[in-house]
C-alpha cells in the first residue's frame, strides 16, 4: 500500500511503526518560503499540512522556517490544506500547489490567534482571585472558551452586579455539568442523583467561597467584547527551528483520550479513554485503532497510563476503585480493585524517569482523589495502605483535590499535591506525612516532576508558577512564573536526556521548555487550537514526546495524539 504525498507528484511507501516513531532524514514531500508583505523571510513560521477532512488515523504534519523563511515538510505528509501562521501575522490557508511562496500580512489584531489565556489579565502570583478562577474553571475546559465568550457577550452593557449574578448562575450550571463528564454507564448519574445534593457546594470541587470569588472576578474582568486583541505574546522565546517537526493523528472525536502511553516493548501508541472504559491501541503507521475494553464488569474511566521498566503499563481508573496492570505484548490484564468503590485512583507515582517504581518494600503508591488519601498496592499480594492527607475541617475531598504524586529515587518518599491544598510527602517506610507544605488557595498545584537529584517541579495551575523544591534538604529553591501566567499548566515531566522540564499547558495551546540551570523557557506552540493538554511522555527510542488533546466534554475540541520532536538531535542512551 503506498500513500501520495501532496504537492509533491511522487509515491512514497508506508513506513514500519519503529520508522514512523523514529523519522529518518528522508526524501522531501514538500518545500517552499514564507515572506512578510516587504519580501523579507519570516523565521519560526508554522507550516501545517493536513487533510480537508481528518478522518479517523489520518494524520497532519506540521514545521517551522529556519532563518531565510525555508521550510520541509517529510515525506510521509500529505493533504490538501496548507496553513501558515505565526503571531502579528493574519494567518492564511492554501493549496500545496501555492505553497512555493506564501506571503503573510501583518496584522495588530491578535483576537483569532491568540489562545484563550490571552483574554485574562496577567496580574502576579498574589492575585488569587485571577489564580482561582483559572483554577477552578480550566481544570475542565480551557477558558474562556468560545462558548464562556459567547456568554460574557451577551452581558455586556449590564451592571457589575448583574453580571456577577449572572456568573453565579453559570457557576451552579457547572457544577451540574461536573457531574456529567463521567465514563459511560457511570455510577456518577445525575439523572440518578438529589438535584440540592449536586448544587450543594460543600460537596463538590469549588465551594462557596470559590463561587463568591470567581464570580466577582469574572464580572470586573472578563470581557464583553472579544472582537479585537491589541496585545499579546507568548512571554519566551520560540524554542523551534527549522528540524522541528510535530504530527498529529486524528483519534475518535466521541473519545476521551486523556493521555498517550508508550514502551520500548510495544511498537503501538496507547491511549486510556475514560469515556469508553478501554485502552485505545494506536499503529502510527497506518493509523489503525483498535480498542482493548477494560475487562471488568460496569464503568472504570481510565484515567492515567505509565509505563514501567518491565514494559508493562500500569493504568489508574476514576471508577469502582480499580487500578490495573496491562501486558501490551500478551495484551492480559492484572486487575486490582481493593481501593473502595468510591476512592477514585487518580495518579501513581513515577520515577524520575517518568516511570512507575515501588518503594523498597515492592508497593506502588496512588492518590485517591476521592478520599483525600495516599494508598499503597503490594502487586503480589493485593495489600492495600493508605494515609489520610490534610485537608481544612468542613472541605470536601474532592475540593481539597489529591491529585499528582512521584517517588524519590531511592524509594523511600512518595510526595503528593493538592489541587486546593498543598504538597506533602508521605514516608514509605513508617506510611506517615514527614512534610507538608500548605498552599494559598488558588495556587494548585498539579502533576510534578522529580528529577535524578530528587528535585521537585511542580507547576501552579491557578498562579503559574513552577515551584522548585529540594526533597533531600526540604528547601524550597524558588518560584518561578512562566511565561504568560494564565497558561494553567497541568504537568510537568523530567527530561533525563536533554535535562529540562517540559511542562503541558491547558489554557495557551503551547508546551515551555524550563531549563533548571539558568530557569529560562522557550515555547513550543501546538499546531491546534483548543490544544488542551494533560500529560507528557516520551519515545524512549528517540526522546520525541507524547501527548494528547483531551478536551471536556467530549467532543468540544480536538481529539487528537501529539508528538513533538524539537528538532535537537538529542541520544537518548546519553541519559543517566
Amino acid at each position: 500500500m503506498a500513500a501520495k504525498a501532496a504537492g509533491c507528484g511522487r509515491n512514497i511507501s508506508v513506513m514500519s511503526a519503529a520508522a514512523v516513531l523514529a523519522w529518518p532524514a528522508a526524501a522531501l514531500a514538500l518545500e517552499g518560503e514564507i515572506l512578510d508583505a516587504a519580501g523579507k523571510p519570516v523565521a519560526q513560521a508554522m507550516v501545517t499540512l493536513r487533510p480537508a477532512t481528518l478522518a479517523l488515523g489520518n494524520s497532519s504534519y506540521t514545521v517551522f522556517t529556519d532563518a531565510d523563511g525555508r521550510y520541509t515538510l517529510p515525506a510521509q505528509a500529505g493533504g490538501e490544506h496548507l496553513s501558515v501562521r505565526k503571531l502579528g501575522y493574519a494567518s492564511q490557508t492554501v493549496a500545496p500547489a501555492a505553497a512555493a511562496r506564501i506571503t503573510l500580512q501583518g496584522s495588530d489584531n491578535f483576537a483569532a490567534e491568540a489562545p484563550p489565556s490571552a483574554w485574562m489579565p496577567r496580574t502576579g502570583a498574589d492575585d488569587l482571585a485571577r489564580a482561582n478562577t483559572i483554577l477552578q474553571c480550566t481544570s475542565c475546559h480551557q477558558f474562556p472558551s468560545q462558548k464562556v465568550r459567547d456568554y460574557s457577550q451577551m452581558l455586556d452593557g449590564k451592571s457589575e452586579a448583574e453580571k456577577q449574578a449572572a456568573w453565579k448562575a453559570m457557576i451552579d450550571y457547572m457544577r451540574v455539568k461536573f457531574v456529567q463528564i463521567g465514563p459511560d454507564q457511570s455510577q456518577y448519574d445525575p439523572a440518578q442523583m438529589d438535584f440540592k445534593t449536586i448544587l450543594d457546594p460543600t460537596q463538590g470541587s469549588f465551594d462557596a467561597h470559590d463561587e463568591e470569588q470567581i464570580s466577582a472576578f469574572l464580572a470586573k474582568h472578563l470581557p464583553t467584547n472579544f472582537d479585537q486583541l491589541k496585545q499579546y505574546d507568548y512571554g519566551a522565546p520560540l524554542g523551534v527551528n527549522a528540524r522541528t517537526v510535530m504530527r498529529e493523528i486524528q483519534l475518535p472525536q466521541d473519545a476521551f483520550v486523556r493521555e498517550v502511553g508508550l514502551t520500548p516493548d510495544s511498537p503501538y501508541l496507547w491511549g486510556a479513554d475514560l469515556q469508553h472504559n478501554r485502552l485505545l491501541r494506536v499503529d502510527p503507521a497506518s493509523g489503525e485503532q483498535k480498542p482493548y475494553p477494560i475487562p471488568y464488569p460496569g464503568p472504570t474511566g481510565p484515567h492515567t497510563i505509565i509505563d514501567a521498566p518491565d514494559g508493562s503499563f500500569w493504568v489508574t481508573m476514576l471508577e469502582q476503585g480499580v487500578v490495573g496492570r496491562f501486558d501490551p505484548k500478551t495484551e492480559q490484564w492484572k486487575l486490582f480493585d481493593k481501593f473502595g468503590k468510591y476512592e477514585m485512583a487518580h495518579d501513581i507515582a513515577p520515577n524520575y524517569k517518568f516511570q512507575a517504581m515501588p518503594d523498597p518494600k515492592g508497593r506502588y503508591w496512588f492518590t485517591l482523589i476521592g478520599s483525600n488519601r495516599m494508598a499503597s498496592l503490594d502487586p503480589e499480594t493485593g495489600e492495600i495502605f493508605t494515609v489520610d492527607t490534610p485537608k481544612d475541617d468542613g472541605e470536601s475531598a474532592m475540593h481539597s483535590g489529591l491529585y499528582s504524586t512521584v517517588i524519590t529515587r531511592d524509594g523511600k518518599r512518595a510526595w503528593f499535591s493538592q489541587l486546593s491544598g498543598g504538597i506533602g510527602a508521605v514516608n514509605t517506610e513508617t506510611g506517615k506525612i514527614d512534610v507538608y507544605l500548605p498552599m494559598p488557595q488558588g495556587a494548585g498545584p498539579r502533576r510534578m516532576a522529580i528529577d535524578d537529584q530528587d528535585v521537585l517541579y511542580v507547576p501552579m495551575f491557578g498562579t503559574g508558577e513552577i515551584l522548585i523544591y529540594d526533597s533531600k534538604t526540604d528547601k524550597e529553591l524558588g518560584r518561578v512564573m512562566m511565561p504568560d501566567p494564565n497558561n494553567a499548566s497541568y504537568s510537568a515531566v523530567w527530561d533525563p536526556w536533554r535535562r529540562v522540564v517540559w511542562l503541558g499547558t491547558s489554557n495557551a495551546d503551547v508546551i515551555y521548555k524550563f531549563k533548571p540551570e539558568d530557569r529560562s523557557f522557550e515555547v513550543f506552540p501546538m499546531p491546534s487550537a483548543m490544544g488542551y493538554l494533560r500529560m507528557i511522555t516520551f519515545d524512549r527510542s528517540n526522546g520525541n514526546l507524547w501527548t494528547a488533546y483531551s478536551n471536556i466534554p467530549t467532543g468540544a475540541g480536538p481529539s487528537r495524539f501529539v508528538m513533538v520532536d524539537p528538532g535537537d538531535g538529542i541520544t537518548v542512551n546519553a541519559a543517566r
